[in-house]
């Protein structure tokens, strides 16, 4: 050495020992730069720092292999390593290498981007792949397509049950709960509207809260039904549009019903002679006798009442209505006369009349 060192701290002697040549490592040397293990760091501490490099794509910085370069790290100065194959218990492995059983630990460090899945050795451990959204690849098999397409078929039915103008068919195949809302069974439930009802059959029952009734049964007060309506018609005519219509009853201006005293609406007959006379059409008797000239009836057969004591005839006395009645034998009904009745039939002994004939 030329320099004279006296004079110099033991730290300058070290500095310019260090510094004698062109290719020496200079370093300064500060006091108190040594700092202990574990030691605390404090703000404006001085030491030796460790530089690396802002390398956004890795890429080498030294010419040639076992040049010195300086370590490099990422936008984020997270520094760059590479992790290499280890032994059998080392706990990380890297792509295409061995998997070894028994109490090895392996953890897996990131995810590798692949452009295209790249195929691994059977066997063999490697890194999961992702592509450049950084979404996992994930190969599907065809079974697995195969079921994908099966949900996707099946939302498209959904999807077309539930738009515009189609209808979701949905089967009851368990009875549904009575809560309050009456699902399940129609029950009364005041304010709720269960929509419109077709009643295709009905069976009424007979007691006396039901609107129907038994025919024949006696009348009993408190009795409920149906009341019957009719119309009013001050001037009665026909509210049915044809033969053979549906029409009410009517009444006139007093309530009191219409009715038709239709005699002989079944037929009538003129009778001069003395020879018996029946009705020859099923299901209707003689229900009046009109004498157009003064008359007698035989004495034998003369008249046929349908009841021979409710109605005149030649030998009944009317015996159902009063003991003071008489036979008609031999009496004259003068002209112009009318009488009502049921008779089976009659033959006159002497006159003319006019018999009508009803359905009783």
């Amino acid at each position: 050495m030329a320099s004279d060192l006296r004079g110099y701290t033991e730290q300058e002697v070290l500095n310019k020992v260090l510094n004698t040549s062109s290719d020496s490592i200079k370093v300064d040397i500060v006091s108190g730069a040594e700092y202990a293990e574990d030691a605390a760091h404090t703000t404006a501490d001085v030491g030796q720092f460790v530089l690396g490099v802002r390398n956004d794509t890795l890429a080498a910085l030294g010419g040639t292999d076992g040049d010195y370069v300086p370590f490099q790290m990422n936008a984020d100065g997270a520094l760059y390593v590479e992790i290499s194959a280890g032994g059998a218990n080392d706990s990380i492995y890297v792509d295409d290498a061995d998997w070894s059983d028994g109490s090895s630990k392996h953890t897996l460090v990131g995810g590798l981007y692949q452009s295209s899945p790249q195929s691994i050795t059977d066997g063999d451990t490697g890194p999961l792949q992702v592509n450049a959204n950084g979404n996992l690849i994930v190969d599907l098999s065809a079974t697995d397509n195969a079921v994908l397409d099966a949900i996707a078929a099946s939302l498209a039915l959904l999807d077309n049950s539930i738009a515009s103008g189609n209808e979701l068919q949905v089967d009851v195949v368990a009875s549904l709960p009575a809560g309050s809302a009456a699902i399940g069974k129609l029950a009364a439930n005041s304010g709720v509207d269960i929509g419109d009802v077709d009643v295709t059959s009905i069976v009424p029952g007979t007691g006396a809260t039901n609107l129907g009734k038994a025919e024949d049964a006696a009348h009993s007060s408190g009795d409920t039904g149906v009341m019957s309506l009719a119309v009013r018609n001050d001037d009665v005519a026909a509210l049915g549009g044809a033969d053979g219509d549906y029409a009410p009853l009517q009444v006139n201006a007093a309530g009191s019903l219409y009715t038709t005293d239709a005699t002989g609406e079944a037929g009538s007959i003129l009778v001069t002679g003395t020879s018996a006379v029946t009705t020859g059409i099923s299901g209707t008797k003689f229900i009046a006798i009109q004498f157009i000239e003064d008359s007698v009836f035989a004495s034998s057969g003369g008249l046929v009442a349908a009841s021979e004591q409710l109605y005149p005839d030649d030998t009944g006395v009317g015996s159902d209505i009063s003991s003071n009645g008489a036979a008609i034998d031999s009496v004259t009904f003068p002209q112009g006369m009318t009488i009502f009745g049921r008779w089976n039939g009659f033959t006159l002994a002497s006159g003319k009349v006019i018999g009508y004939i009803g359905y009783v």
